[in-house]
């Protein structure tokens, strides 16, 4: 008789689960659809330039105000040349991009953005701010070529900064879970930085933000790396992310510079062991002495202020 009864609750369950999916639904309040516009950027290296934005959102106000990542993108602005080759890897919404392409008026910028929609997107905003010389390639940058799952944000209202390559399992924390809870997936095409050595010879600045693949890129970039020696701005996910690019980093003798004191990403600069300039810049712009997280002569697993001595 208990089994019975048991079963019958079952059922009933199940049988009222669309019931309560359809009170939920009209309980809750439709989030309304991203509408895209174009802004203008009013300040900051990529001022001038026109950038394909969702409306009335935060990131928008910042992005145009050149408030978007200032202390950063006046970091970059320092150490960006004119006739640079540089790469954005993970473009978004194309705020690094169209910085870089300001800078390096005279060189060139490729930008490397597995979604769909945002690869369309930064290429309209370079086409439209007249900047011929950025390139948008529509892969995932990763640790080898091929076909890969990408996830990525598709129903309204999840972060759409967010996608990541299955393989490398994206941001390790509960926000970052909770959002890819309603995250989509499609097979991308994925490349290496050593893959491209060929095509574009030296690189002189590499940013990265790669949701959990940034080691796996650079692992897969070591030729290229250690011929170009390109300044890296790293954004990190957590420390074991950071262990893994210092231990190999370390050994083509470059070292992290911390950019900001904030917990749950770390934006480091990687630049060679020689480059003072690099550590120069980082100074002026902070207003303090950098803090070495790792270098050459220190231990991946542990951390390290080099204080004056840098």
């Amino acid at each position: 008789m208990g089994q019975f009864k048991q079963q019958m609750q079952h059922a009933c369950r199940r049988a009222l689960q669309p019931v309560a999916r359809g009170v939920r639904s009209l309980l809750t309040p439709p989030v309304p659809p991203v509408e895209f516009g174009w802004h203008q950027i009013e300040a900051g290296p990529a001022a001038g330039a026109h950038v394909m934005l969702p409306r009335n959102t935060h990131i928008a106000e910042a992005i145009t105000a050149g408030d978007y990542d200032k202390k950063i993108l006046n970091l970059v602005e320092a150490l960006v040349g004119k006739h640079d080759v540089c790469f954005d890897i993970g473009g978004h919404y194309g705020c690094y991009t169209l910085s870089l392409a300001k800078l390096a008026s005279d060189g060139q910028v490729h930008t490397f953005e597995p979604v769909p929609a945002h690869a369309g997107r930064i290429r309209d905003a370079a086409q439209k701010s007249g900047l011929k010389h950025v390139q948008v390639h529509q892969v995932a940058m990763a640790g080898e070529v091929g076909e890969m799952t990408l996830q990525f944000a598709e129903v309204q209202g999840s972060d759409d900064s967010m996608a990541f390559l299955d393989a490398y399992g994206g941001v390790d924390t509960q926000a970052a879970h909770e959002h890819y809870r309603n995250f989509s997936r499609t097979t991308v095409q994925a490349r290496t930085l050593d893959s491209l050595a060929d095509d574009v010879g030296s690189v002189h600045f590499i940013k990265i933000d790669a949701e959990g693949a940034e080691a796996a890129i650079l692992g897969a970039g070591l030729t290229l790396i250690a011929n170009s020696k390109p300044r890296l701005l790293v954004e990190l996910h957590g420390i074991y992310e950071a262990l893994a690019c210092a231990e190999i980093l370390c050994k083509l003798n470059y070292r992290a510079i911390l950019l900001t004191d904030q917990k749950t990403t770390l934006p480091i600069l990687w630049a060679p062991c020689d480059d003072s300039a690099s550590v120069n810049a980082v100074r002026e712009v902070l207003g303090h002495e950098p803090v070495v997280m790792f270098d050459s002569l220190s231990r991946p697993d542990s951390f390290a202020d080099a204080g004056p001595d840098v």
